[in-house]
């Protein structure tokens, strides 16, 4: 029976320390506490269906602290030389303290806004690429995710701000506001923030993600808006995973002390 006890305990102890160092590692590589966050919106969906790399309702995503905005590759800088795809897309996904929701939201970094002339905005590695165009205070920048849309940047309101323009990339693709060809849903021409996002409002930028495994949590914590934008298969896989752990849970796989048990029977 002790021998039994001490098994257990040992196998516990294991699984914590195993927990630990998982969790560890995750915090050294990434910088920050949590070292991820739970996707509780669409918002950087491709489509309604699971696309698995993309950014859907209920994944985990892995979030990596930077340094400065240089930390950052924008999709201005990233798609001018042709890399990194992040996602299903061009640049950088971040994660942002919104002081204007305010919650986190996770967004594509779109251009960064370094300085101005006059009321021209100055953006970060912009070698005046034939798809992209400044006209005043607006930027145009012509076939943009996944839904290959011309996006239109309003910038008259941020005269003389620097920071981040961002936008979810399933807002791009469902936003029904147009102007001419161009169609407006950067997070600061539609009121999901009211500035540009400045460096130390960035808790990082995401790196790696687990799929649906947060599915359960928006189930739990968001409005019913939220929940239906969850993709049907993100939702079917996770009552398999919740019937699976429930099922171990009633029947339990036999202890290591019983296998190890059996084990020796076989060899007398």
């Amino acid at each position: 029976m002790v021998s039994k006890y001490k098994s257990e305990a040992v196998s516990l102890i294991a699984m914590v320390a195993v927990m630990v160092i998982i969790f560890s590692s995750l915090y050294f590589y990434t910088g920050n506490w949590p070292p991820a966050v739970i996707v509780e919106s669409s918002s950087m969906q491709h489509g309604n269906n699971f696309v698995l790399d993309a950014i859907n309702t209920g994944d985990i995503v892995g979030v990596k602290k930077i340094s400065n905005f240089t930390s950052v590759e924008t999709y201005l800088v990233a798609r001018e030389r042709g890399s990194p795809w992040n996602y299903g897309e061009f640049g950088d996904v971040i994660v942002y303290r919104d002081y204007f929701i305010p919650e986190l939201v996770i967004h594509r970094a779109i251009f960064y806004v370094e300085g101005w002339n006059g009321s021209v905005p100055i953006l970060y590695g912009n070698d005046n690429p034939s798809w992209l165009s400044i006209q005043g205070s607006e930027v145009y920048i012509t076939d943009v995710g996944y839904a290959h849309k011309n996006l239109l940047v309003d910038l008259r309101s941020y005269v003389g701000q620097t920071g981040f323009v961002t936008m979810g990339d399933h807002n791009l693709a469902d936003s029904p506001i147009h102007n001419g060809n161009y169609t407006i849903a950067a997070d600061q021409n539609v009121n999901i923030d009211n500035s540009l996002v400045n460096a130390s409002q960035v808790m990082g930028y995401a790196v790696g993600h687990l799929p649906i495994v947060g599915v359960f949590k928006v189930w739990l914590t968001r409005n019913q808006a939220d929940i239906n934008d969850i993709p049907i298969q993100s939702s079917e896989a996770m009552v398999v995973i919740i019937a699976a752990l429930v099922l171990l849970i009633i029947a339990p796989i036999p202890s290591m002390t019983l296998i190890r048990k059996r084990t020796e029977e076989r060899k007398k």
